[in-house]
């Protein structure tokens, strides 16, 4: 491991934690970004991280006797085989054993860290290749895109999402305990409601568009702007500012959690390619002239056999398929 940061194993419990500023989240991120073996170690320690939250007690902790139990614990998994799969990317076996303390280390002090600061442990949730649908602590429901994360946590009286990607909410209101999503120096504020939130990595703009009740979209030095149903606002990084339009139902932005489509003489080139997205299906065209086909249709939950269908038959389409794979076969289309 990169030992570049004196105190990595602090900073990645503080930044786990949901304690961390800016500036440590992206000292943090420089370390990872540094090796490949610096961002296994981060993976592996979130990993326990989020595996302690069953310790939580609503008396003071005796920290030396909870990681005593867990030291057992874990001596117990390594004697089984069950953490050897943590380090297995230190061949020689001092590094290995050396790599095992380490990790072991780190999970000590995110337990002394939560226990010391009497904070609940964050709820971090991950979607990869497919979307993950789970229920929060406090009752909302947050549906997350694949490649996308978010951190959740109870600070005080605040409910905060953190979130790299995008993700649909449906929040619980409650004015006693304000739910709000950071990304940056950005801050959405809920007011009751349900609404999606596209952050992509390495994107200029943060999206929000609301499906029902009212959120506050703004930063810590712009008031920015209220959102209703129906209304959709972007904010440019690099302008600092905001732009509110109305929301077109052809847009699908939220397709990944409904799999409703409305297509208005979209191209089936963009038609595919928003099927193929959320579905991860691989459909393709034998004919890439077949892509400026024009295609006025909606879909609504649909499975994806009958989505083929339907788009083969408005189009006088043909369809082989070859395992997994399926291709559009056809005639052009006039112009």
């Amino acid at each position: 491991m990169n030992g570049s940061l004196e105190h990595i194993d602090d900073l990645i419990a503080k930044v786990l934690a949901g304690e961390a500023t800016r500036e440590e989240v992206d000292l943090l991120e420089g370390w990872m970004s540094e090796s490949k073996e610096n961002r296994l170690h981060f993976d592996d320690t979130k990993k326990l991280f989020a595996q302690i939250d069953h310790f939580k007690v609503e008396h003071k902790v005796d920290s030396v006797k909870a990681w005593d139990k867990l030291n057992a614990r874990i001596t117990s998994e390594e004697n089984s085989g069950e953490v050897a799969k943590v380090v297995p990317l230190f061949k020689p076996p001092v590094l290995r054993a050396a790599a095992s303390i380490i990790l072991i280390c780190s999970l000590a002090l995110l337990v002394n860290y939560v226990f010391n600061n009497n904070q609940p442990a964050p709820l971090i949730l991950v979607a990869q290749q497919k979307v993950v649908e789970q229920q929060l602590p406090d009752g909302s429901k947050v549906t997350i895109n694949k490649n996308s994360e978010i951190v959740f946590v109870q600070k005080g009286n605040v409910r905060e999402v953190k979130l790299k990607g995008e993700a649909y909410f449906e929040v619980v209101h409650n004015e006693e305990q304000p739910f709000e999503i950071t990304i940056d120096e950005i801050i959405i504020k809920d007011i009751g409601t349900a609404f999606n939130v596209k952050a992509l990595p390495g994107s200029n703009t943060v999206e929000v568009l609301v499906e029902s009740g009212e959120v506050r979209f703004y930063t810590v030095s712009n008031n920015g702007l209220n959102l209703v149903k129906g209304e959709k606002a972007l904010y440019d990084k690099t302008t600092k500012q905001f732009t509110k339009t109305i929301s077109d139902p052809v847009e699908n932005t939220v397709s990944y959690k409904s799999k409703v489509f409305q297509f208005k003489a979209n191209t089936l080139n963009e038609v595919i390619r928003q099927v193929n997205e959320v579905y991860g299906s691989s459909i393709s065209l034998g004919d890439e002239s077949l892509g400026n086909c024009r295609l006025s249709v909606m879909f609504d939950n649909e499975n994806i056999d009958t989505v083929i269908e339907i788009i083969a038959e408005t189009l006088d389409l043909e369809v082989e398929r070859t395992g997994e794979k399926v291709v559009f076969i056809g005639q052009p289309c006039a112009e």
